[in-house]
């Protein structure tokens, strides 16, 4: 059986129950709430960046404990709203997509797509590991505040 995407306004139990998880992260990140981000990843969730770049295309990762860190730790106030285009389950595993715009003190720094992709585990969705794009420009049509 293979996963077929869901229109973000299409809606099964699990497909909502992911949305919500990274519903959740994402408020616990403009919260910048270090123990309610961390409370929904799971065991060694990862990050990775993808920039392009007049060198090429620029990569790269890191541990997922070590970006809510930052977050909670910066002085400035962040703000990263999300806009889901799709979700796709199969079994224990969801992707959900999501373009999204950063703004840092109410300016947006940039903007791109979050691939999120979570596991379901002892019975709920827990975030593994985001991929995202980062553009600083064109970011017409990027989620706002």
């Amino acid at each position: 059986m293979l996963a077929t995407p869901l229109a973000a306004n299409d809606h099964t139990e699990d497909a909502d129950s992911a949305v919500a998880t990274i519903r959740a992260f994402m408020t616990a990140f403009d919260a910048q709430d270090e123990a309610a981000m961390s409370a929904l990843l799971a065991d060694g969730a990862h990050l990775v960046m993808v920039r392009e770049t007049e060198d090429g295309t620029q990569t790269r990762s890191l541990p997922m404990a070590d970006l809510i860190e930052s977050i909670a730790n910066s002085a400035n106030d962040l703000a990263e709203p999300i806009a889901i285009t799709a979700v796709m389950v199969e079994g224990p595993v969801a992707m959900v997509w999501a373009d999204f715009g950063l703004y840092v003190d109410g300016t947006r720094s940039h903007c791109g797509v979050n691939i999120f992709t979570l596991v379901r585990v002892s019975g709920e969705w827990k975030l593994a590991t985001t991929t995202y794009s980062h553009i600083t420009d064109p970011c017409e049509g990027a989620p706002t505040p």
